[in-house]
């Protein structure tokens, strides 16, 4: 049903970018039907793509590996920049359809239909309609061009590299022995041929780098198929950190067909999974509870697993939960968390900018709490951009993240994102 969904939801966008070529087609080269025959074969081939990308057979079966690995980045750049487009085109239609409604309300109505009509065939309002059609068809031309210069920037360098951030995060009743304890965060993996072990292989390096006390990953081992929890427990079989390396389950691996099979593939790698339970964490004799939840997608679970996870821990010790995705910080302030570590939003994975801590980007719709640091009352939360991608492996202005959190007696929470 998601990759349906997913398949309905850009076919609709693609079809709308469709309609506005020919269109484009028509004024650029008319009585040329050759130009609409190609956008007519390439919308046609992109269609097919997303099909074998999305519903993978027996006609995937049939594509040899190379033309697959030739085609995929030109494939993606397409689907990006057509995408970005189709909400483009989207957002005009949105804005715009209240005034075309009101046109044809007057152009109907007896006492405004011909004064409405002669307003139309004034010679200046002729001429501004003309040179306003002008304006837009260069308007699109040039934000077409911007549209695939940014898919093409997100999938060959925007998806590389990645980011070292740092963030103090306060805990009420922190005991001061854990005072500057450290937490390596990396979230959002998606193991996939868009995410590869030499890759991870990089990733890994770079957590075991910050010397950390504890290691957590909050989930999206893989992308969506079973196999790919291999080369990721190849990978990050190399963590190791004193107070051990710990990981929940996302929803990308409640996606794969054996989910089971990648916790276990997960746990014997040495990243122990904490579904809906707890383990008590100690450093110079304090300690904390560090809670994990299994992925969910409703608020009722979410709160009954975190009664699971809390259950027999002592009400005096911090808690810190793991939860992949950030939807519940209320839930979790309701339940006595004092930290939440999350990731899931890839930081919105394409960003069009930051007004302080609000991050402009589609993934902001489905959840107010995209990347950095957040409260609800004495609960904290830290939402990780994740270093892997879902749907288009692109990113723009998102860059992959690794983390290192510091657990701090009465600090100052910096704005999302900063140190």
């Amino acid at each position: 049903m998601f990759r349906l969904t997913i398949f309905v939801i850009i076919s609709g966008l693609q079809l709308l970018v469709y309609s506005r070529a020919v269109r484009w087609a028509r004024a650029r080269f008319p009585g040329n039907a050759r130009a609409r025959a190609v956008l007519a074969v390439l919308f046609g081939l992109s269609g097919l793509g997303l099909v074998i990308a999305l519903f993978p057979g027996p006609v995937a079966s049939l594509v040899p590996g190379w033309i697959a690995v030739l085609l995929a980045r030109p494939f993606y750049i397409w689907q990006g920049a057509t995408i970005g487009l189709g909400l483009a085109i989207l957002a005009g239609i949105i804005v715009v359809s209240p005034l075309r409604l009101a046109g044809a309300v007057l152009r109907r109505l007896p006492w405004t239909a011909t004064g409405f009509r002669r307003m139309t065939e004034n010679p200046v309002v002729v001429r501004f309609d003309a040179s306003k059609r002008a304006f837009l068809l260069r308007g699109m031309e040039g934000l077409t061009a911007v549209s695939f210069g940014a898919a093409t920037y997100g999938v060959i360098s925007g998806r590389s590299g990645y980011e070292f951030t740092e963030s103090s995060i306060p805990v009420r009743d922190l005991p001061p022995a854990l005072d500057g304890f450290t937490i390596g965060l990396v979230s959002d993996i998606h193991s996939s041929s868009f995410m590869t072990k030499k890759q991870m292989d990089g990733y890994c390096a770079a957590l075991m780098s910050l010397g950390t006390d504890l290691i957590v990953v909050p989930g999206d081992f893989v992308n969506s198929r079973t196999e790919e929890v291999y080369p990721f427990a190849e990978s990050f079989s190399a963590l190791h950190a004193p107070c051990g390396v710990y990981g929940v389950l996302g929803n990308h691996d409640f996606y794969a067909p054996d989910p089971d099979r990648v916790a276990r593939e997960v746990d014997a790698c040495g990243v122990r999974l904490l579904r809906n339970d707890s383990v008590i964490i100690g450093k110079n004799g304090a300690r904390f509870a560090l809670m994990g939840i299994d992925d969910v997608g409703r608020s009722e679970r979410a709160t009954s697993h975190m009664q699971s996870a809390a259950r027999g821990v002592p009400d005096a010790l911090p808690r810190v939960l793991l939860c992949h995705r950030p939807y519940f910080l209320e839930e979790a302030a309701a339940m006595g968390m004092d930290l939440v570590l999350s990731g899931h939003t890839h930081g919105g994975q394409i960003v069009f900018g930051r007004i302080g801590p609000l991050v402009l980007t589609p993934a902001a719709i489905a959840s107010p709490y995209v990347w950095g640091n957040y409260s609800r009352g004495r609960t904290q939360m830290y939402v990780s951009r994740g270093i892997g991608t879902v749907g288009l492996p692109m990113r723009v202005n998102c860059p992959p993240e690794v983390t290192r959190i510091t657990l701090r007696r009465g600090a100052e929470i910096p704005g999302a994102g900063q140190s």
